[in-house]
């Protein structure tokens, strides 16, 4: 997107928050000063700045704090914390600079302000908390002290490793957002932009760039320190380093011949020139069907469209070189190591993906849309949510594609982050070439990521997230997954009506959005039926919590059945107090329990009660099953289902459109004509954007018939 037209949407948002009245704008002002904001550190802006340089009253209500933070002003990037967009801060902060009301003297101000607030953080324990107060200290020195915080950032590249690309855009990141303040030191910010692009892997743009910044010695200098020059850089430019003068003319004469050359082989190609053929052919060992558009990368960047590898516990020779001939724009030896990999390691749904997606290069004509999993925190969760979308990937690629264009699919890896889920949508919704996302996994994810899909009109359909309020985001919010309503209605009925439970412990995570929604839907469905909640307090995020004694002081005020509603990253804690319970309680349960890791608590969960969406024998006409029995050579769970349905979802809608715009997408999956047959039944969505008509099925852990093994069998109604 261009640089206006960033500006005018910033300003559009700036003047829609002016709505709210010159008192919230005011607040703005200030709150565009720190780097992130936290509500204590935007209360005390509020406290601390409410009247002008010239002491008069500026008016500003308490509740802007709450007005600013959820307004389009501001983007919650992780728990209780804020950021701005670039654009809308600059612009924000010149208004402060140019109104009389404040100035350089509220800039000055400002600084010595969050140099106090700062100051306790920087001794921290936390390496987290200390590096964040840093950042918010060079913050407050840019607009003051310049010159030593273009000094720190100089020394931060001075002592980088190069080869560490995630580091390096860090850096390269934080010299970007103090280029206003540092618009003095043109050399850095030149060598940030430089390193940028060596991060993003051109090299040659990154040459270009640093090349215009030499000085005498070969050196470029900065706020006192001597910036290196990364080695790939030095090997790209041997006529720059034996004569600086004409670098320029080289490096232009360099790139003329480059282009000249590739000039000819293109001509070549379009007049079928046989000689120009035959070189290539002899010189690459590739035949023309084998090339496809090699794109320039981000290296661990927690996306991957095949060029590295994301599920690193699951890889060998023949999957790394297929990674790597993907990477080199090589698709037919990726396709080929991919599937002599797959022989071997069938479950590997990363590589199906991979191994589509190489096929999708090889044709003009492709769709793209994303997929966000755990990877990191909970790879098994991920592997079950990418078998689904691999699947339906595998599918149509292979049937005839949608409208005649084949289907790619971007993983990436949130690690059920918030933070990192948000940045994962912002990076999603500013690829135009995405045009829906499956994901993703937690609530907490889903709930921090759609306000960024809705703001960038950016299809989003989660298959895992049941928190009740997804649905109230925006008309681009979709699932799949059933909501937790339905999920406690569902065990409430069968604990009180069938089982007979009369009083109930529950134990849930806190932490888990999703978990603190089905806690208050299970807490309203047994006081309807006149049952009881049990007194005992059973918080397993809690620090002290000791799951033997709370199952003992239930028992002892009366509980007869235990409820766990968990977060799907703290299964383990959870199961402990089911194997704590030793079978003195009935143990109930979310469909977050439904995984491999449940079965493997061995007789602890043995009797253990949990709904699911969708079981292997649910829909016996459903060949959904089948066919991934044969695919993946095993069977998968509710997840896979969902998440095939989600992409099931996303496909159909593309088909039904000819623009392949986001906004058409959206349409077509809400208008009341939409409907596509998937594993888990008819799709269909409600104007809130969840599933109609999803089913709740109830499952039971049961140990299988002369084996020390166990499994899930569902529960006749």
């Amino acid at each position: 997107m261009s640089k206006i037209r960033l500006e005018e949407i910033a300003k559009q948002r700036i003047e829609s928050f002016a709505k709210l009245g010159k008192a919230h704008l005011y607040l703005a002002y200030h709150a565009a000063f720190p780097l992130a904001l936290t509500p204590d550190l935007l209360y005390r802006l509020w406290v601390q700045f409410q009247r002008d340089i010239d002491d008069q009253v500026l008016g500003i209500p308490w509740v802007a704090v709450a007005d600013l933070l959820v307004s389009s002003l501001c983007n919650e990037v992780g728990y209780e914390l804020y950021e701005m967009d670039l654009t809308v801060r600059n612009l924000l902060l010149s208004r402060l600079q140019e109104d009389k009301k404040f100035g350089q003297q509220r800039i000055n101000e400002l600084s010595n302000f969050l140099l106090d607030y700062v100051r306790p953080k920087l001794e921290s324990k936390d390496p987290d908390i200390q590096d964040f107060a840093l950042t918010q200290q060079w913050t407050a020195l840019a607009y003051t002290q310049p010159n030593k915080v273009a000094h720190e950032l100089a020394l931060e590249f001075d002592k980088l490793d190069f080869n560490n690309e995630a580091e390096l855009i860090r850096i390269v990141s934080l010299t970007e957002i103090f280029a206003q303040p540092l618009a003095e030191f043109d050399p850095l910010l030149s060598y940030a932009r430089g390193m940028g692009k060596l991060a993003r892997g051109n090299l040659e743009a990154a040459t270009d760039q640093v090349s215009k910044i030499l000085e005498g010695e070969n050196k470029i200098r900065v706020a006192g320190v001597d910036l290196p020059i990364p080695e790939k850089i030095k090997a790209n430019l041997p006529e720059l380093f034996e004569q600086l003068a004409n670098h320029k003319n080289a490096l232009k004469r360099s790139r003329i011949s480059s282009l000249f050359f590739l000039s000819i082989l293109a001509l070549g190609t379009l007049i079928g020139g046989t000689g120009i053929y035959i070189f290539r052919f002899h010189t690459s060992q590739l035949t023309q069907n084998s090339l496809c558009p090699k794109e320039t990368y981000s290296l661990n960047d927690r996306i991957s469209l095949g060029e590295e590898i994301l599920l690193k516990q699951d890889t060998n020779s023949d999957k790394e070189a297929g990674v790597q001939a993907f990477l080199n724009g090589d698709c037919q030896t990726a396709i080929n190591k991919l599937n002599l990999y797959r022989k071997a390691n069938s479950t590997d749904p990363e590589a199906l993906i991979y191994l589509n997606n190489a096929k999708a290069r090889q044709k003009e004509n492709r769709l793209k849309i994303a997929v966000s999993v755990p990877i990191g925190t909970n790879p098994n969760v991920a592997k079950e949510i990418l078998r689904g979308v691999a699947q339906a990937q595998d599918e149509v690629n292979s049937s005839g594609s949608i409208n005649g264009k084949a289907l790619e699919v971007a993983i990436a890896n949130d690690d059920n982050d918030p933070s990192e889920s948000a940045q994962l949508a912002t990076r999603f919704g500013k690829d135009t070439n995405i045009l829906a996302v499956v994901g993703h996994n937690s609530s907490n994810a889903s709930l921090s990521a759609a306000p960024v899909y809705q703001k960038d009109g950016l299809v989003m359909i989660s298959p895992t997230s049941f928190a009740q309020n997804l649905d109230r985001v925006g008309n681009y919010i979709f699932r799949t997954a059933p909501s937790v309503k339905s999920i406690a209605d569902s065990v409430s009925y069968y604990a009180i009506k069938i089982a007979g439970k009369t009083n109930f412990l529950i134990c849930v995570d806190y932490q888990g959005i999703d978990n603190q929604s089905f806690n208050d839907e299970f807490v309203n469905a047994i006081k309807t039926a006149n049952a009881q909640i049990n007194s005992t307090e059973c918080d397993i995020s809690g620090r002290d919590f000791n799951p033997r004694a709370v199952i003992s002081q239930a028992v002892r005020s009366g509980a007869n059945a235990l409820v766990l509603g968990l977060y799907v990253d703290k299964i383990k804690q959870g199961l402990a107090v089911a194997q704590s319970n030793q079978g003195q309680l009935t143990v109930f349960g979310s469909p977050t329990l439904f995984t491999d890791e449940t079965l493997k608590n061995g007789s602890g969960i043995n009797g253990l009660i949990i709904s699911a969406p969708w079981y292997p024998a649910a829909f016996p006409n459903n060949i959904f099953p089948q066919k991934a029995q044969k695919l993946w050579g095993a069977t998968v769970n509710w997840r896979t289902a969902t998440a095939y349905d989600a992409t099931l979802a996303i496909i159909a809608g593309l088909q039904r459109t000819n623009t392949n715009r986001r906004d058409e997408l959206q349409k077509v999956l809400h208008s009341p004509s939409f409907s596509v047959d998937g594993a888990t039944g008819k799709i269909q969505f409600s104007p809130s954007g969840d599933r109609t008509n999803n089913a709740i099925f109830l499952v039971k852990v049961q140990q299988i018939p002369g084996t020390d093994n166990y499994e899930f069998v569902p529960i006749q109604p």
